[in-house]
């Protein structure tokens, strides 16, 4: 038996449930309060020596990870995509199921040398800064979905925008729209509601200002002002995309070849492999969406605005389509972003 003692944990916002095994091969379990004094008891608990934990990536962040290794732990975090799952075992799933699912797996990388895959986990500050791209990203979906609940009222109640008005969301577009609210030409009910989603529009739209002063602000910083200066040469490519893929990436430096930054992207198509058959799928979408869907926008501006990306786009759109040339811009645009990353 291995000296090390390999613990699986399933962790939860108040709570984590620890399986492990005794030198003996005996499988002991415990459920502590995720906190500092309760991994001290499960410290008590396992006994002294090397010890190696691992548990699943999950909303709860980085807590449990950063509390382990003050302990002297050795830690892993593991993505769900690729822990091992069955039909079977999400029908029956339990904490002490996945507890020892991830034991099983950690053992398994430990004392047979099976691939364990892991999460990179990213220091201090990049964790704060990340919160407040990924809140102006948030609030970006927030608006676009009241604009088309809007979108949709008006369209309901046969309110049709005047002529005069060649676009929507426009400082006149909005001036109109609040004309409607103070008509009495439109029922009390509607105007109610169109009220409250235009108050709504307008308020989010003062918070996105917000954020992306703070965003420029933060752009400033030693750690990102020569990146994102680079990063924005690339026509297509604004703050905020350059922004996003940095506090996404952390350290650009950390992927060894543009292979791995794509894999990190899920810009890779999946792979079907048997016997004489191979089959190439849609990509794996194994990444952050958020950062896809920055790279998706700005390779479009880019296909806009760069005579070099539209050339590129018609070549690969005639081979291959629309969608798939589209992806390809993005896999390359995003290649390009992390060369200028590592080179600033």
């Amino acid at each position: 038996m291995s000296q090390v003692t390999y613990v699986g944990l399933d962790v939860h916002m108040k709570f984590t449930v620890a399986v492990w095994k005794t030198a003996t091969g005996e499988e002991r379990y415990a459920v502590v309060e995720t906190s500092p004094e309760g991994f001290a008891k499960l410290a008590r608990l396992i006994g002294s020596g090397s010890v190696w934990a691992a548990y699943e990536a999950s909303g709860v962040g980085w807590e449990t990870h950063d509390l382990l290794v003050a302990m002297g732990w050795k830690v892993s975090v593991v993505p769900p995509t690729h822990l091992p799952h069955t039909s079977r075992t999400r029908k029956t799933k339990t904490d002490l199921r996945d507890a020892r699912m991830i034991l099983g797996v950690l053992m398994a990388h430990g004392e047979l040398g099976t691939e364990l895959a892991t999460v990179w986990i990213p220091d201090l500050e990049t964790r704060e800064d990340r919160e407040l791209v990924r809140r102006r990203l948030s609030l970006a979906e927030d608006v676009a979905q009241i604009k088309t609940q809007l979108r949709a009222l008006l369209t309901m109640q046969q309110l049709k925008k005047p002529e005069s008005l060649k676009t929507v969301w426009s400082d006149k577009y909005i001036a109109w729209l609040r004309g409607l609210v103070a008509s009495e030409q439109v029922p009390a009910s509607v105007r109610a509601a169109l009220g409250s989603q235009l108050r709504q529009l307008e308020f989010l739209r003062s918070e996105l200002e917000i954020l992306e002063a703070a965003i420029e602000e933060l752009s400033r910083k030693e750690r990102y002002a020569r990146r994102v200066e680079r990063m924005r040469r690339q026509k297509g490519v604004g703050l905020l995309t350059a922004m996003g893929m940095l506090v996404e990436l952390g350290d650009p430096l950390r992927f060894p070849n543009r292979r791995k930054l794509s894999s990190y992207l899920g810009l890779v198509p999946s792979m079907h492999d048997s016997a004489e058959v191979e089959r190439r799928g849609h990509i794996s979408r194994m990444g952050p969406a958020r950062l896809r869907k920055l790279l998706n926008q700005a390779a479009w501006a880019a296909v806009a605005f760069d005579p070099r990306w539209k050339e590129c786009y018609e070549r690969l759109g005639g081979r291959r389509g629309a969608k798939r040339a589209i992806v390809a811009i993005m896999r390359k645009l995003a290649i390009e972003l992390w060369h200028s990353a590592c080179a600033a």
